[in-house]
């Protein structure tokens, strides 16, 4: 079943900055993939293609990702003949098109979007759902149901409050299936938003682009501190616990971590070491019901993540850290620095390549998070990615916004097709019991 049309066009991500989106038509008829963007500039993730021309859309417009599409990959892939089951061969075929190791001249936001388009062409072909062509795709024989990362509170980058780090989050560990860990993160949300609007104000309970709130808390403490009695007010205790994403590259100034950096007049006699900084996680993996540390250190503090590692049984886990880079998380492998990585579909230039990240973490022991991006859309194939790699936990943000919530969805609907057969990961997120 080769490719018959495949037409690229601009629209808009979750907050009105412009993506790529794909049709493509096959003899079983229309697939449409919406890609999520980002404004970030990470040094090993693969290059999204911006226009830079102020005058339209900040120089963020992306008619040049298009242009490739429409002008470049298309006529040339449709050229090949190439059955839309063959993702790995489909795949090779744009990265030797582009010719970058960094898909600059094609853009990964181009090439990702076909990429994912195939891939749910293919699953038509085969006549399965888009989990299971994945699943097959990565070798993947039992499917496991994620724990969710729901966001409850943000600070760091995201808030001018006085929290220090970037995302407080719930994890419903504890839960007996996917239905049960929504009922447990969405009823706490919603108690941590009736709260606010008694104790604060209505501003209080805007939310940032992930969906959590940013309150008026002064220290780190204190959003733990929050959090936990939340659990304990919702009944949840033993079955939610908590993540922290540390965002800790943020914090990084001249070979230390300031936790006061929001404020220009911080001191640097106060900047923590690695070291001071990794007793700050340990203690409050000892006092809370702290599960998951994210992004503890800044990305080439090699050396501060694997003496870390050796020190705790808790979920370390790298998002910055890797890029979704094959190099890096060899790097992350080779030096034991954590033991979970996140996979995010466009840091990487092809669906095929999450995939071999994916099994080289596996392959040596490390849990895997499918995170989204900031800039987000409607569409639901990070989903059908967590479910068909059995990855074990998916980090979408809070349980609230539709490019949010509308994967969380999508996870149930794919647990109810499922039925007796589901199993959800619970304790076992990370794959290591």
């Amino acid at each position: 079943m080769p490719i018959k049309l495949l037409l690229a066009r601009q629209i808009f991500d979750a907050r009105g900055i412009p993506t790529v989106e794909v049709d493509m038509v096959t003899e079983l008829g229309l697939f449409r993939i919406g890609v999520p963007s980002t404004d970030e500039k990470k040094l090993a993730e693969a290059v999204q293609l911006r226009d830079n021309n102020p005058s339209e859309y900040h120089g963020m417009g992306v008619s040049a990702a298009v242009k490739n599409i429409n002008s470049i990959i298309a006529p040339e892939l449709i050229k090949q003949n190439l059955e839309v089951t063959m993702q790995k061969e489909i795949d090779q075929f744009m990265i030797a098109l582009d010719g970058t190791d960094t898909r600059s001249r094609l853009g990964a936001n181009a090439i990702m979007a076909v990429s994912l388009v195939v891939a749910k062409a293919g699953a038509a072909k085969k006549g399965v759902p888009l989990y299971r062509h994945i699943s097959d795709m990565a070798g993947v024989t039992t499917i496991i149901l994620p724990v969710p990362h729901f966001t409850i509170l943000t600070g760091g980058t995201l808030s001018s409050n006085g929290l220090p780090f970037q995302e407080y989050i719930i994890l419903p560990t504890g839960a007996s299936s996917f239905a049960d860990a929504m009922r447990i993160g969405t009823e706490i949300y919603t108690y941590v938003k009736n709260f606010i609007l008694t104790k604060y104000n209505v501003e209080s309970t805007y939310v940032s682009d992930n969906g959590g709130f940013s309150i008026p808390l002064h220290s780190h403490r204190d959003a733990l501190l929050f959090l936990t009695d939340a659990i304990k007010q919702c009944g949840y205790h033993g079955k939610a616990e908590i993540g922290i994403n540390a965002s800790a590259s943020d914090l990084y100034k001249d070979g230390a971590y300031d936790l006061e950096f929001k404020n220009p007049n911080s001191n640097p006699q106060e900047y923590m070491s690695s070291d001071k900084l990794a007793e700050v996680y340990l203690d409050n993996i000892k006092e809370f019901p702290v599960c998951s540390v994210e992004d503890a250190f800044e990305c080439d503090d090699w050396s501060a993540w694997s003496l870390l590692t050796t020190r705790t049984a808790a979920q370390l886990f790298g998002n910055d850290l890797t890029q979704t880079n094959l190099r890096r998380v060899g790097l992350a492998v080779e030096k034991k620095a954590g033991n979970t990585i996140a996979l995010r579909i466009n840091q990487a230039g092809t669906l095929s390549e999450v995939i071999e990240c994916f099994k080289l973490l596996k392959a040596n022991g490390f849990g895997v998070t499918v995170c989204d991006r900031w800039g987000d859309t409607e569409d639901l194939f990070l989903a059908d990615l967590v479910v068909g790699l059995s990855a074990g936990q998916i980090k979408c943000g809070a349980p609230a916004r539709c490019d949010r919530i509308g994967k969380y969805n999508q996870v149930l609907r794919i647990e109810e097709e499922l039925g007796a057969l589901s199993k959800y990961a619970g304790k076992n997120y990370r794959g290591q019991l």
